[in-house]
């Protein structure tokens, strides 16, 4: 048994270190044992908070990810507030205050939210890297061991030593590194963003036997689509806000995906209000499919903005979880077999008029 996390209030203690030295080096600690099931939930509601922000997300760790936040996205008219949208989410999916850093690399990324620290977002505007960095010791830049010890020894401690120092200088002393090191003191980092390849926490995705280049074909599978997603959304008890579809060609079917990349259609929609059941989610689909311009080999239809689903009456029959959807096939047959009026519909009157059944509920054919 290993220690998996530890607070700061634990000194001493880290992460892979065996529990009984974890004990020994620090007797008052409380111990809490995992909860796998719940661990994988909060994963679950992290990637999910994530994925709302960018279609590029990719998580090092339980403790670190990288988002690319370069496309544009209506919803946010500035970096900032994007950002602040994210740290919002993730507090309320983890319960614990993120730091969060902006700027034009990983590197660059990283230091701004070490920077911040917990509960506050860090943004580095485009050319001010340089300075941003002048103090950043150069044993944390992401470098070999020897190329920091070598720096060290001609006294340069900060990334501002090293930017005084002339390119071609850094070179003759450390050889290929040179230039590594002359662009991690400027804030270039050339390491992309490593994506997951999954599904988004809630979301499908369907290979299809061939490639298909009319979108009339796409909508004889929307019902499936639909279906499929609402089982989805049924097993986590949630309503989505805002839907995405996402069609990709053969030749993009493996690489990341974002908007406006050759070979990907994306498009996104907002209903009216939440969707659940497949019944609701067909009509955004088609909708959405209706827009396509696209050689599809691959789709993907993910729910995101995840909600409670609105307490209809439908929800609160047999079981307290019984689906509209199955409600309305099954009064469809009553109807079919036994007539129009064997199903009817029953209202609250407006202004509740009394408790008497009679006065106070209406009833129409369903």
């Amino acid at each position: 048994m290993v220690v998996l996390a530890a607070s700061s209030a634990a000194i001493d203690v880290h992460p892979g270190q065996d529990w009984r030295q974890a004990e020994l080096a620090c007797p008052k600690a409380v111990q809490l044992q995992a909860d796998p099931a719940e661990v994988e939930r909060l994963r679950r509601q992290l990637r999910l908070a994530l994925y709302n922000c960018s279609p590029l997300v990719e998580l090092t760790d339980d403790t670190m990810a990288y988002l690319d936040l370069s496309d544009l996205d209506a919803r946010w008219d500035t970096e900032a507030a994007r950002a602040s949208y994210l740290g919002r989410a993730v507090q309320q999916a983890l319960g614990l205050a993120p730091a969060l850093g902006v700027g034009q690399s990983r590197f660059l990324a990283l230091a701004a939210a070490r920077i911040a620290g917990p509960g506050r977002a860090r943004l580095v505007p485009p050319g001010g890297a340089a300075e941003f960095l002048a103090d950043w010791p150069v044993v944390e830049l992401p470098l070999p061991v020897e190329t920091v010890e070598r720096l060290l020894s001609f006294g340069l401690r900060t990334c501002g030593d090293c930017l005084a120092i002339a390119l071609p200088d850094l070179q003759r002393q450390l050889g290929p590194d040179g230039l590594l090191v002359h662009r991690l003191c400027r804030g270039l980092d050339q390491a992309a963003i490593n994506p997951w390849r999954s599904p988004p926490p809630c979301g499908v995705r369907r290979v299809l036997a061939g490639v298909v280049e009319d979108t009339e074909s796409l909508r004889f599978g929307a019902s499936e689509l639909a279906a499929g997603l609402s089982l989805e959304l049924a097993r986590q008890e949630q309503a989505a806000t805002r839907l995405r579809l996402v069609l990709r060609e053969e030749d993009a079917q493996d690489g990341a995906v974002m908007a406006g990349q050759p070979g990907v259609f994306w498009e996104e929609i907002t209903p009216p209000t939440p969707v659940a059941t497949a019944a609701e989610l067909l009509p955004q689909i088609l909708s959405l499919l209706s827009r396509a311009r696209c050689r599809v080999l691959v789709i993907e239809l993910h729910a995101l903005d995840l909600v409670d689903p609105p307490a209809t009456q439908a929800m609160l029959w047999p079981g307290g979880r019984a689906r509209q959807e199955e409600i309305g096939q099954a009064a469809a047959r009553l109807q079919e077999r036994f007539g129009e009026s064997v199903v009817w519909r029953v209202a609250v009157k407006p202004g509740h008029p009394g408790d008497i059944p009679e006065e106070r509920l209406a009833w129409s054919p369903a």
